[in-house]
């Protein structure tokens, strides 16, 4: 699970994946979401085995030399808030890096854990399917020496019920 999620509300899209996985390259070569062409639909599968269906957009940022272009997926509000409740450590350990002023890789030393959000995808109907795997289910505040400032608006209600 990628916590810049969190903060862009995108993930970038390996090389390797677009071109040898999705194969992809063609299919999304503009640099708008605005775009029809870039239009996506993204299918969330719950815990529960429900589904639901989101919007999302997937653009490609071309440079003329020596970079390699970057390939974006972009998500909708209500994805982000089912990643927030369904990695909730991840969603923590976010929190807790912007706080102290550590980049990732230093948060994730010093609050070590994984967790995998498989991201497939169905070329027919242009659809990105979320199925979340290895989850935290819970989490120790200790870990968190900020976690009572991710209260603000913006915190899923499952924080904000944890923390009253």
């Amino acid at each position: 699970m990628d916590a810049s999620m969190f903060d862009h509300k995108c993930t970038l899209i390996p090389h390797w994946v677009m071109d040898n996985v999705f194969e992809i390259r063609e299919t999304f070569p503009h640099s708008s979401k605005k775009h029809p062409e870039s239009q996506v639909t993204v299918e969330y599968r719950h815990q529960d085995g429900s589904n639901t269906t989101h919007q999302g957009w997937v653009t490609t940022t071309r440079f003329e030399k020596g970079r390699n272009d970057v390939m974006r997926l972009f998500i909708d509000h209500d994805v982000i808030s089912n990643l927030m409740s369904d990695y909730r450590m991840t969603y923590l350990r976010s929190v807790e890096r912007k706080q102290r002023g550590w980049n990732s890789p230093t948060a994730e030393k010093n609050i070590p854990f994984w967790e995998f959000l498989d991201i497939e995808y169905d070329s027919e109907k242009k659809r990105f399917i979320f199925v979340p795997h290895y989850r935290h289910l819970g989490f120790d505040p200790e870990l968190f020496e900020h976690y009572e400032q991710a209260q603000d608006d913006e915190a899923p209600s499952w924080l904000r019920d944890a923390l009253k």
